[in-house]
């Protein structure tokens, strides 16, 4: 009978969840604090990259107001909606960026 060599493992099987579970368990806590601050890291390019994404979708609207308006009152209530949306994406933009230290510090204290 011949020898069938065995499937590489994937991400996706239980065992190597288990491993990678494992392993962050009993890293050393360099590695831990390392993979804190790349998560920490993550979620800041996450909040900037759905600012862009804002901006961007507030560029395009923007936009069509200025090639379908012909009414001024209509081009300023659209200006004011989109001000108004712009301030909201920025002000939930630095709450997130604001919490992201204290959530790191918490973190490098746990692994300390």
């Amino acid at each position: 009978m011949p020898r069938v060599a065995p499937a590489p493992l994937d991400a996706t099987q239980p065992l190597m969840h288990w491993w990678l579970t494992s392993w962050s368990h009993h890293a050393p806590p360099m590695a831990r604090l390392q993979l804190a601050w790349l998560s920490m890291a993550g979620e800041t390019l996450q909040a900037e990259l759905e600012f862009f994404g804002a901006c961007a979708d507030m560029q395009r609207r923007w936009n069509r107001c200025l090639s379908h308006e012909k009414d001024p009152q209509a081009l300023g209530e659209c200006y004011q909606s989109l001000v108004k949306e712009m301030t909201d994406a920025q002000f939930q933009r630095l709450h997130r960026v604001s919490q992201l230290p204290n959530d790191f510090r918490q973190q490098v204290w746990e692994e300390l």
